[in-house]
C-alpha cells in the first residue's frame, strides 16, 4: 500500500474534526447540564424520558385539579357553616312565635327577623364560587339553584367532580334540592324558604294556627338543619381526601423527577474530566498536523 503526503494529511484533518465535534458536544452538555443533547445519545433513555414527562405533565395536572376542587369545597364548606346558622336562628325564633304569650307586636318582630334570615339563607343556597358557577345546581352549574320569587328549584341531582387522582374523581358540588328541600306532612316537597315564607305569614297574622304545615314548621326546619350538616360533613370528608391524594401526587412528582433527573442530568464531574481529555488531545492532535503539514516522504529518501 502507498502511502501519500496528502493521505497523513488528509487522516490528520479527520481526526482533529472529529475531536473537534467530540469537544462541542461535551462543551454543550457542560453548558446545558442536560447527558442527552438528541434521542440518538441515547435511544432506550430517551424513551424512558418521554414516558416520565407524560406521567409528570398528567400528575401536576391532577395537582392543579386538586386545588380547584379544594377551592370549591372550601366555599361550600363556608356556605353551608353559614346556613346551619342560620337555620339554627330561625329554629329558635320558630318556637318563639309558637308561645301563646307573645302578642302581635311581639310575632310581627319574629316575623321580620326570620324574613331577613330567610333572605339570607336564599342567598347562600344560590351562592356562585370564583368561576360564577352556582354552588347547589347539580350540573345546572350556569343556572341559579332557586328562583328568588317562586323558590322553585331550576337545577337538578347531580353531582359535579373533579379527577384529583389517577384513580380518583372527587365530587365538587352538592345538588340544593338534597340541602333546602324538605317533604311536607301531606307528602309533598317544598323549598325551605317557602316553608319559612308561610310561617311568617301566619306569624305577621298572629295566628300560626293558620300557617300550611304549621304543625310540621320546626320538623321542617330541623330536617333542613341535618341535611345542611350532613353535606357540610361530607364536603369536610372529600377536603381530607383531597389533602390526601396532594400528598400522594407530590411524592410521585418527586419520585418522577428523580428518575428523570438519573436519566437525563449530567454527570459534572466525569464531564468535566472528559472535557479536559478532549481538550488536550485536541490540541496534541493539532500541534501534530503542523508538524505534518510541513514534512514530505522526500525527507526520508
Amino acid at each position: 500500500m502507498r502511502i501519500s503526503t496528502n493521505y497523513i494529511q488528509q487522516q490528520s484533518v479527520e481526526s482533529m474534526l472529529r475531536q473537534q465535534t467530540e469537544l462541542a458536544k461535551t462543551q454543550q452538555q457542560v453548558s446545558t447540564g442536560e447527558r442527552i443533547l438528541s434521542p440518538s445519545d441515547d435511544p432506550v433513555a430517551a424513551v424512558r424520558i418521554l414516558g416520565i414527562e407524560r406521567d409528570l405533565n398528567l400528575t401536576e395536572q391532577y395537582q392543579g385539579n386538586a386545588d380547584v376542587a379544594e377551592s370549591k369545597l372550601s366555599v361550600t364548606d363556608g356556605v353551608l357553616g353559614s346556613a346551619a346558622d342560620i337555620l339554627q336562628r330561625i329554629r329558635e325564633l320558630g318556637v318563639q312565635g309558637l308561645n301563646d304569650t307573645n302578642d302581635a307586636n311581639a310575632r310581627a318582630a319574629i316575623a321580620e327577623e326570620m324574613d331577613q334570615l330567610k333572605q339570607s339563607l336564599l342567598s347562600l343556597a344560590n351562592t356562585t364560587d370564583a368561576n360564577g358557577e352556582y354552588l347547589f345546581s347539580g350540573y345546572q352549574s350556569n343556572t341559579q339553584a332557586f328562583d328568588p320569587g317562586t323558590y322553585a328549584y331550576n337545577g337538578d341531582s347531580g353531582q359535579r367532580n373533579v379527577r384529583v387522582g389517577g384513580g380518583y374523581l372527587v365530587e365538587v358540588s352538592e345538588p340544593g334540592d338534597q340541602i333546602f328541600v324538605t317533604n311536607n306532612l301531606d307528602g309533598s316537597t317544598q323549598a325551605i324558604f317557602q316553608t319559612i315564607d308561610e310561617f311568617t305569614t301566619a306569624l305577621n297574622n298572629n295566628d300560626v294556627s293558620t300557617a300550611p304545615n304549621n304543625g310540621d314548621f320546626l320538623s321542617n326546619i330541623d330536617t333542613s338543619l341535618s341535611q345542611v350538616l350532613g353535606a357540610r360533613t361530607a364536603v369536610g370528608t372529600r377536603m381530607n381526601a383531597v389533602d390526601q391524594q396532594r400528598a400522594v401526587n407530590e411524592a410521585s412528582i418527586a419520585s418522577l423527577e428523580s428518575n428523570r433527573s438519573q436519566l437525563k442530568d449530567l454527570d459534572y464531574a466525569e464531564a468535566i474530566t472528559r472535557l479536559n481529555q478532549q481538550s488536550v488531545g485536541l490540541q496534541a492532535a493539532q500541534q501534530a498536523y503542523v508538524k505534518v503539514q510541513g514534512l514530505s516522504l522526500f525527507n526520508f529518501i
